[in-house]
Order: structure tokens, then sequence, then C-alpha cells
């Protein structure tokens, strides 16, 4: 069930290599991160997720405003040598007076309002018509949250045949990061640990969750997790038995558009991320879950659809899993899983920095 997130664009384009082994959990933008103008005492853990939003809403990736290096040159996120990053400055400025004169400082305007994934807002009406939002159904009558969940778990093979496995290793690749799909691997153990590794030309980008702790590393430089709530939706072994745990006030809310028919949806909170969970009701399986992060600049959406669904040691398992984040897509489609394989507790640790380079003489 477990996939790499799409946030490893950022980790192409330089944003963890620029972070460094730095933990960032108590300390705001400027303190982690070089050059902050604008969102200043804002956490740095919120830094990527509101890059995202900014991303999503223009429809453009890091290096429409960032140098991102390439070619053999380091990366350079705080360099001010594009005009877009100094016209950002001034419409992100923009958009924090218009909410705090006109809504009482309510997160009403963001970049999407105006932008809607083009680099450049429209000032004419389109003359083609607009899509209209497909129409929500009504909360099914006797629908309850148990019984979504119950059969979920009946559906995937049952309770007793979760619990028979203890560790799963997955193999496969994902595309949507580069020319080529990337290798990838992932590896859990019950009931929440996980470590995911993702092979590039660039080098190897891996982040994981121990249970307790998580971490991201770009060729072996580990950095903590600022936010832990993405990757410990990413460690639940059997998803079944333990997802809607993570969610509070969990309830079932309207049914909603799924493909050509209607998903049965639970809806709750992780922290202060709104995730959806939405079930197919012909075959009770989980279809797609969806999570709207808050930043100071936006939420940011993500989408993630659960296809084409495997038994694999007694239990149905999606082997493609298709992701939407901020705009950025990517398909994992995985070769093979394996399961119940002796794994150590030091495979979901975080990798040890390297020390640094012994000093040169003259």
């Amino acid at each position: 069930m477990s996939k790499i997130p799409a946030l490893v664009l950022v980790v192409a384009g330089g944003l963890l290599v620029a972070g460094g082994a730095r933990a960032a959990e108590t300390k705001t933008a400027e303190q982690v991160f070089k050059n902050i103008q604008v969102l200043k005492g804002m956490p740095a853990a919120q830094l990527d997720p509101a890059m995202d939003v900014m991303a999503g809403a223009l429809g453009v990736q890091c290096n429409y405003c960032h140098v991102v290096g390439g070619k053999g040159k380091p990366p350079a996120m705080e360099k001010d040598d594009k005009q877009a990053k100094r016209t950002a400055r001034k419409m992100v400025t923009m958009m924090q007076k218009i909410n705090h004169d006109f809504f009482g400082d309510e997160q009403v305007v963001t970049c999407a309002t105006c932008h809607n994934g083009r680099p450049e807002p429209r000032t004419v009406p389109p003359v083609e018509r607009v899509a209209k939002e497909p129409e929500p159904g009504k909360v099914p009558a006797g629908v309850t949250v148990k019984s979504l969940v119950d059969k979920w778990t009946q559906a995937s093979g049952g309770a007793a045949a979760w619990k028979k496995l203890k560790t799963r290793v997955t193999t496969g690749t994902i595309e949507g990061f580069g020319p080529a799909p990337f290798g990838m691997e992932i590896v859990q153990a019950s009931p929440e640990k996980v470590r995911e590794q993702l092979t590039m030309p660039s080098g190897t980008f891996t982040q994981g969750w121990d249970g307790k702790s998580g971490y991201r590393a770009f060729n072996g430089n580990p950095r903590p997790l600022d936010d832990v709530d993405e990757i410990r939706r990413e460690a639940q072994f059997a998803p079944p038995l333990t997802l809607s745990a993570l969610l509070s006030g969990a309830k079932v809310v309207a049914d909603m558009p799924l493909d050509k028919g209607m998903a049965h949806v639970i809806e709750g909170r992780q922290g202060e991320a709104h995730v959806k969970l939405w079930f197919d009701p012909a075959t009770g399986l989980l279809a797609r879950m969806t999570v709207n992060v808050p930043t100071p600049v936006g939420d940011l959406p993500s989408q993630t659809d659960f296809e084409d669904y495997k038994t694999v040691d007694g239990v149905k398992l999606p082997f493609t899993i298709k992701t939407n984040q901020g705009g950025q897509t990517s398909i994992a489609r995985y070769t093979d899983i394996k399961h119940n394989a002796k794994l150590e507790d030091a495979e979901f640790e975080a990798p040890k920095a390297p020390p640094p380079p012994a000093p040169q003489g003259k």
C-alpha cells in the first residue's frame, strides 16, 4: 500500500541537499534556509509544502523560480537570479495583505485563486465553457465508518490473513520525475515501519519511519522528518486494520463521484491534515485517498488512486498507485511483492551522516 511520495521532486531540485542534516522541527524557515524574505516566522517544516502549493497553483516546477543546478553545478535555491522569484515575493505579500485587510486574516485568497494552474492569470473570461464540478451524492443511509472498514478488511483477505504477515518487500518503478522511470524498493514491517528507497541518476533518495521517528536522506545524508503524518500513512503495514485509526473525528460523508460511479467516503483529521478515504462500493476496497494540508499560502492537495489489486499471500494489494500532489503527478508500478522475510530493526533506522572531510595539509 505504500508508495514513494511526490516530494522527491523537491529532492531532485536540491532542497533536501540545501537543508543538509539540520533538524528543523522547532526552527523557523529563515533559521534553516537561506534568503527567506517574505515567509519569515513560518515553521521550517512548512516551507516545502508551501513551495508545492505555489508550483501547483501556477502549473510550474521548481526551476521556474529557482536556480536548481544541473550539469555538475550544485543547486542554489537561495539565489535571486530569476525575475519570477522576485515577482513571487510581491505576489505573496499582496495575497497576505488582501487576506488581512478584507478577510480578517482568514486564508480566503491564495495563489490558485487567480492563477488556476497557469503561470500568468487570465485577464479576460475564457471563451470555452468551464466544466461544472461533479455533484456529490447523499450521505448513505446505514453506512458507518465501522461497516466500511469491516467490508474493506474482508474484501482484502480478512483480518486473519493480514495478521499472518509480518514483513513486506516491494520492488518496482516510479515515473513522473524524469525522462525514464526510477527504480524503487519499499521495505515494511508490522505494524508501522517503512523504508522507501528511490534510485535516481543523481543518487539515492531514502525515507523511513521506525515507529517513533522519521527521516529523509539523499546519498546517505540524513535529515529528520519535520512532519511525520505522511510517512505514518505510508508505513501502515495492514491498512484495513490500522489506517482509519490514524484519523480523529472520522465520519461518513456524502458519496463522491469516482470514475463512472460513486464512492463511499470516510473523512477525518490527522493532525492539521484533512484526510478522505474513498471506497468502491462494488469491491469494498480503498480506491482513493485525498489529503489537504494547510500551509501559509494555501492548502496543499494530494490525491492517490489505488488500482490493479492482486492477491499476494492471501491479501489484496494495489500494484499501481497514481499520485497527484500539488499538480505534480507520478505513477508507481509494483513488479514484485514478497512477505515474511526476516528483517532487522536496523533496516528502518536513519543512516549515519558521513564524517566531515579530513582537513587538508598545507
